[in-house]
C-alpha cells in the first residue's frame, strides 16, 4: 500500500481575484507502508533536535510559522528556521519518497474557465480541478511505478466545503466512467481529521506551502521579497522538484476529462524555463 498524503496552500474557494494568494497549490508527499513508521520517527526526531528534546506540549508544525519564525519558532532566528525547513525536505530525498503537487494560477483560471468542463465538479474551484487531476496521477503513478499488486490510499486533509464534492467525484471516478478508466489502482479515500496526529500531512503542508512561495516569486507576484527569501523558496523548491515522478502534466484518458485538462493546461502555474539560473540554491 502506497500512502498519497493531501494538503493545500492558497485555498481561497471561489475567489480567484485574492491578491494576497494568488496561487494554490494542492499536494504533498508519497509513502509506501513499509516507510510510512521510519518516515514518522525521522521527522518527529528532526523536531525534537530543533527544539533541544523539549518540543513544546501540543505542538503541530505549520509550515507557515516556521517559515515567519512565529509561535512555537518565534525564539529563534530567520536561519535557524530555513535551516530547519530545508532538514525536513532532506528527509524525504534521503528516504527516497516521491512528492507530487499541482499548482493552479488564479488570475489564469478567472481568465479561461466557464465552471463546465467536467459533468461533476465546478472547474472554476481551484481545490475541485487540482484534485481530480492529481487522482489520476496517482492512479498512474500506482500502476506505472509500484508494482502490479500495488495499491494506493489518499489521505486528506479534512476540508467540509469540499466532502460532497469529492466524495462525489470519487465514485464518478470509480464506477461511473467506461470500464477500461475507472480508479482500479487508488482504492481508499481517507480523511485526516487531525493533523496533529498526523506528522506526515505536516510535512506535506511544508512541501506544498514552500512550492506555493516560489511559483509566486518565480512568475512575477512577489517583486519586493528579497533576494534571501527567493533564494530560500528555490531552495525548497529543488528539493521538492528533485522527488517528484513527472514534472508536467500527464495525460488524462477519457473524452469526459479533456475539457478540464485542457483547462489546466492553461491555468497550471508551473516554474520558468532554466528557473535554477535567476537563484542562489542552498
Amino acid at each position: 500500500m502506497h500512502f498519497f498524503y493531501l494538503d493545500e496552500t492558497g485555498d481561497t474557494g471561489a475567489d480567484l481575484q485574492n491578491a494576497e494568494q494568488p496561487i494554490f497549490v494542492l499536494g504533498g508527499v508519497t509513502i509506501s507502508d513499509k516507510g510510512w513508521r521510519k518516515t514518522t520517527d525521522a521527522v518527529e526526531k528532526v523536531i525534537s533536535d530543533f527544539f533541544n528534546g523539549e518540543v513544546p506540549d501540543g505542538f503541530e508544525l505549520h509550515a507557515q510559522g516556521l517559515v515567519a519564525h512565529q509561535g512555537p519558532f518565534s525564539q529563534r532566528n530567520q536561519e535557524d528556521c530555513n535551516d530547519h525547513a530545508l532538514a525536513l525536505l532532506d528527509l524525504v530525498i534521503d528516504l527516497k519518497h516521491r512528492t507530487h503537487f499541482v499548482g493552479i494560477d488564479k488570475r489564469l483560471l478567472l481568465e479561461h474557465a466557464d465552471g463546465e468542463e467536467h459533468d461533476i465538479i465546478d472547474c472554476k474551484i481551484p481545490y475541485l480541478l487540482g484534485f481530480n487531476y492529481l487522482v489520476s496521477y496517482l492512479e498512474r503513478f500506482v500502476r506505472e511505478q509500484c508494482g502490479l499488486s500495488a495499491r494506493g490510499m489518499i489521505i486528506i486533509d479534512q476540508k467540509d466545503m469540499y466532502l460532497k464534492p469529492v466524495d462525489e467525484l470519487t465514485h464518478y471516478r470509480r464506477f461511473d466512467v467506461p470500464k477500461g478508466r475507472q480508479l482500479k489502482r487508488v482504492v481508499e479515500f481517507s480523511h485526516s481529521i487531525d493533523s496533529l496526529r498526523h506528522p506526515l500531512i505536516q510535512l506535506s503542508d511544508l512541501v506544498i506551502y514552500t512550492t506555493r512561495k516560489f511559483l509566486e516569486c518565480d512568475n512575477g507576484y512577489r517583486p519586493s521579497w528579497s533576494a534571501e527569501a527567493k533564494n530560500f523558496f528555490a531552495s525548497c523548491y529543488d528539493r521538492v522538484q528533485t522527488r517528484m515522478w513527472r514534472t508536467n502534466l500527464i495525460d488524462v484518458a477519457g473524452e469526459e476529462e479533456q475539457e478540464a485538462r485542457t483547462l489546466l493546461k492553461l491555468c497550471q502555474s508551473t516554474h520558468n524555463g532554466q528557473w535554477k539560473r535567476n537563484y542562489t540554491i542552498i
